[in-house]
C-alpha cells in the first residue's frame, strides 16, 4: 500500500510515530523488601507499550517489516525472572530498559507491572508504570549530556 497515493496531493509520509502494545501479559516474578517475600515466585500483570516507526509494517503489510511483539513478550517475561527485586518500580524501570536494550527501533517505551493482591494492603492489585524515552543522539554519535545540576 502506497501511502503517498492515498494522502492530499502535495503530501509525504517520511515517518508514521506509532505504539505497538501487549496488556495483562502473565509474569512470574520475586519481589518484596524481605527476603522471606523474595524467596517465592508471585503472579504480575505488564502491560508494555513500545513507540516505533510504523511505517515500513503499515506500507508493506509484511510480518518482516513490523517489530516482533513475540519477541516483546519473551524480553518481558525474561526480565521479570531474571532476578528477585525489592521494589515494583525497579521492575517497571528494568522491564522498560531491557525492551529499549532489545529494540534499537524502539523510541520510548512504557512498562506498567501489577502486582495482584498485594501483602498487607487489602487491594485488588498495586501497580507502577514507567516510561522511558530514548535520548537523541549529536553529531558525533554520542548521546547529549546531561544537562548541569543546580547548586540549592
Amino acid at each position: 500500500m502506497e501511502l503517498a497515493g492515498k494522502l492530499r496531493p502535495g503530501w509525504s509520509v517520511h515517518h508514521m510515530p506509532g505504539w505497538v502494545s501487549i496488556r495483562g501479559l502473565r509474569c512470574s516474578a520475586r519481589q518484596g523488601t524481605t527476603p522471606e517475600q523474595r524467596a517465592h515466585e508471585s503472579a504480575y500483570l505488564v502491560d508494555v507499550s513500545v513507540r516505533t516507526d510504523l511505517r515500513a509494517a503499515v506500507e508493506r503489510d509484511d510480518l518482516a517489516a513490523a517489530i516482533d511483539i513475540a519477541a516483546i513478550a519473551d524480553t518481558v517475561r525474561n526480565e521479570m525472572a531474571r532476578q528477585p527485586r525489592a521494589l515494583v518500580e525497579r521492575m517497571a524501570a528494568d522491564v522498560a530498559g531491557a525492551l529499549l536494550a532489545r529494540f534499537p527501533e524502539a523510541e520510548e517505551v512504557r512498562a506498567r507491572v501489577e502486582k495482584q493482591e498485594p501483602e498487607g494492603l487489602g487491594a485488588a492489585a498495586e501497580a507502577v508504570e514507567i516510561s522511558l524515552t530514548r535520548r537523541p543522539l549529536d553529531r558525533g554519535g554520542l548521546p547529549h549530556p546531561a544537562p548541569p545540576s543546580r547548586a540549592p
